[in-house]
């Protein structure tokens, strides 16, 4: 069994993924000590960061004038950094908010030779979300975990063909929520995972009126191919006080997520 998980890990690392971060299912329980609340706590909380990187997520262009256009979606990259704040109970539930930055790069061929491609700079970011776990046996736990993350951001760049043109007003708009279901499993300070998770992911670019001759409706919505996702990762904890964590996901995204955290 320990040698599975190991093999699960190293691959977290040599595939593609992509979707919100799921996180490790034994984070409730890492670390399983604060810096100052007393293990005998009921309550605990955490402060952390959290680094998520998503390259190639799999969309498609969404609407009833798109008949005549090619509907796939060619890059949709994102990088975020966030804060994290987190509140435990009991070492077995966990509530968390996020608050950071983001930013977005996205192209398509709507049209043959056509190639379309929107920038936006690093912008306000807000979610929230929850885990908890269901039922364990010895070290191995089984957890389950929700997320939603919303952000708004003005473009800072739109191209066709690589010609600029005017932004304008133009922004983007993008919304996800996340339901997952892992296990894993602890070896001392190690504990590797696996799970698979469903999504929905909307992302609106409005006022386009620079490329209506393109986009006559001035706005193109993009929504998820496959809403199912499979992601590894491993966690590193001692019993007391941090814990840093590290996933892949791929299938529905392919993404790479890094957090820590401190608990008081």
């Amino acid at each position: 069994m320990r040698q599975l998980f190991f093999l699960f890990s190293l691959l977290s690392f040599s595939v593609k993924a992509f979707a919100l971060y799921n996180g490790n299912p034994s984070l409730p329980m890492m670390p399983e000590e604060g810096s100052f609340i007393p293990k005998e706590v009921w309550f605990g909380i955490k402060l952390g960061y959290e680094f998520d990187f998503v390259y190639d997520r799999k969309l498609h262009m969404q609407g009833h004038h798109l008949d005549h256009c090619k509907k796939h979606v060619r890059t949709f990259d994102s990088t975020g950094n966030f804060g994290t704040l987190t509140f435990n109970f009991n070492d077995r539930v966990e509530i968390f908010s996020m608050l950071g930055g983001m930013s977005f790069e996205i192209s398509h061929t709507p049209l043959p030779k056509t190639k379309i491609a929107y920038r936006t700079p690093t912008h306000f970011t807000w979610g929230v979300g929850g885990r908890a776990i269901l039922a364990y046996w010895g070290d191995l736990q089984l957890g389950v975990n929700a997320a939603y993350l919303q952000v708004s951001t003005p473009l800072s760049s739109l191209k066709v063909n690589d010609k600029s043109y005017p932004v304008r007003h133009a922004k983007l708009a993008s919304a996800q929520w996340q339901i997952g279901i892992g296990t894993s499993y602890r070896w001392h300070w190690f504990i590797p995972y696996f799970g698979i998770d469903y999504s929905d992911v909307r992302t609106r670019i409005e006022d386009l009126d620079s490329i209506e001759f393109l986009i006559p409706d001035e706005h193109v919505t993009f929504k998820d191919s496959y809403p199912c996702g499979i992601y590894f990762g491993f966690g590193l904890s001692p019993y007391r006080v941090f814990n840093v964590n590290v996933e892949a996901r791929f299938m529905n995204e392919n993404a790479f997520s890094v957090s820590a955290d401190f608990k008081f």
